[in-house]
C-alpha cells in the first residue's frame, strides 16, 4: 500500500511544471534516536532507527509559492562497541525522502514517504567470526519542521540555514521478524 502511495506521490511530483519553478540544492547532517534496540552495552545501544545521518537533495519550488517539493539521499549509519565478549556491530541504510514542505516567514512544515534502501545490520567479535543481515528495503511516513536561523541573501541565490525535527515511523523486516525502527531526528540543513 506504502509503495502505490509512493509511486502515486513520484508521479505527482514528476508531473509538476519545473520549466516555471526553483531548484535548490540541499545539504543535511542529522542525528535519529530510537528503534529496537539491536546491541545494548553499558555506554550506548546500536538500535534499529538511530545513527548519523548525511543528505544531499534538491528542492524544487514553483515561483512565487511557498510550496516546494523535496527529493533527498541520506546515507544513514551507527555502529557500537563492545566487551565480554569483545566486538563491535554496526548498521547501516540509504534512505531516499520524497517530501512536500509549506514555509511560512523563517518556519517550514513538512511531511513525505522515506524508503531505506540497503539496509544491513553486522555483528563482529574480536575472537573471530561475524555475522551480517540484509534487511528488506522499508518504506515509512515523516513529518518534519524546520526553523530558518539564517538567511543570506546575494545577487545570484538565496541560502537559508536550518535547524529540523523529524518523526519518522516505520518497520525493519528481516525474514520474519519484524524491528520497530521509528525514530525522532534532530537536523541541520542548508538550500542555496
Amino acid at each position: 500500500m506504502l509503495n502505490r502511495k509512493l509511486c502515486i506521490f513520484v508521479l505527482a511530483f514528476s508531473t509538476t511544471s519545473i520549466s516555471h519553478a526553483e531548484i535548490e540544492p540541499l545539504l543535511t547532517v542529522g542525528l535519529e534516536v530510537g528503534g529496537d534496540d539491536l546491541v545494548t552495552t553499558t555506554t550506548t545501544d546500536l538500535k534499529a532507527g538511530g545513527g548519523i545521518t548525511f543528505g544531499a537533495g534538491a528542492s524544487i519550488s514553483p515561483n512565487d509559492s511557498s510550496i516546494s517539493f523535496r527529493v533527498v539521499m541520506h546515507y544513514l549509519f551507527d555502529t557500537v562497541e563492545f566487551t565480554s565478549p569483545d566486538g563491535e556491530a554496526e548498521t547501516d541504510s540509504f534512505p531516499l525522502e520524497l517530501a512536500i514542505f509549506n514555509s511560512w516567514d523563517r518556519h517550514e512544515m513538512g511531511a513525505g514517504i522515506t524508503s531505506h534502501l540497503n539496509s544491513s545490520y553486522e555483528i563482529c567479535f574480536d575472537s573471530g567470526g561475524c555475522s551480517e543481515a540484509d534487511l528488506d528495503s522499508s518504506t515509512g511516513i515523516f513529518l518534519q519542521y524546520n526553523y530558518i536561523f539564517s538567511r543570506a541573501e546575494t545577487a545570484s541565490m538565496t541560502t537559508d540555514t536550518y535547524i529540523g525535527l523529524k518523526v519518522r515511523t516505520m518497520d525493519y523486516e528481516i525474514g520474519n521478524t519484524t524491528l520497530d525502527a521509528n525514530s525522532v531526528g534532530f537536523y541541520l540543513g542548508s538550500k542555496f
